[in-house]
């Protein structure tokens, strides 16, 4: 696999790690706890980001498979566009600007912790699997829609880098929710 891929790998691993270390010893009434009705809980970033990962990667094993079988060439390395890398860096923490979510991504106010932390770690198997699919194609050259604005197409390049940005961006919001002095835990 090329070493960029298993960066991105890599980065997706340490997203699971610090969900786990921020989740994984609260009960359910600490990681549902919301700072106010418009913030969400520790629970609810994970959930939405278990929802929106599936959602974004539904169509992304179809662009790689049929780019390979067109011939785009062998990964050399991720090169989206100008409009890619700041889509990108609008994606990493710490947040700069609230983003509406599309009513299917809103998450459940009430979540179970184990259930959340087992989909939202199974929402990075489809990630995983085109990872690994990308090293047979030129990821600069396959072009596909934005899940969301379906006018919008974008490089698979940015697709990859998309994914563990916008990870980081809710665990960032997540921690947001743990160190408020009101959190039930408080303080981590």
């Amino acid at each position: 696999m090329p070493t960029a891929l298993q960066d991105l790998l890599n980065q997706i691993d340490a997203c699971e790690r610090d969900a786990r270390a921020q989740a994984g010893s609260l009960t359910d009434a600490q990681l549902n706890w919301q700072p106010s009705p418009t913030t969400w809980s520790v629970g609810q970033c994970l959930e939405h980001l278990a929802l929106i990962n599936v959602f974004y990667l539904k169509d992304m094993d179809t662009a790689v498979r049929q780019a390979a079988s067109r011939g785009t060439g062998v990964f050399r390395d991720l090169a989206p566009t100008i409009l890619g890398r700041w889509f990108v860096s609008q994606m990493e923490p710490p947040v700069k600007r609230k983003v509406t979510t599309l009513a299917p991504l809103v998450p459940p106010s009430v979540v179970s912790r184990d259930e959340v932390l087992r989909r939202y770690e199974a929402s990075h198997a489809p990630y995983r699997d085109l990872a690994n699919a990308c090293s047979a194609v030129d990821v600069n050259r396959v072009v596909v829609r934005n899940p969301f604005y379906r006018v919008i197409r974008m490089r698979l390049s940015t697709v990859l880098l998309v994914i563990p940005a916008h990870d980081r961006r809710h665990l960032w919001q997540s921690r947001q929710v743990l160190v408020d002095p009101r959190h039930p835990v408080g303080h981590r």
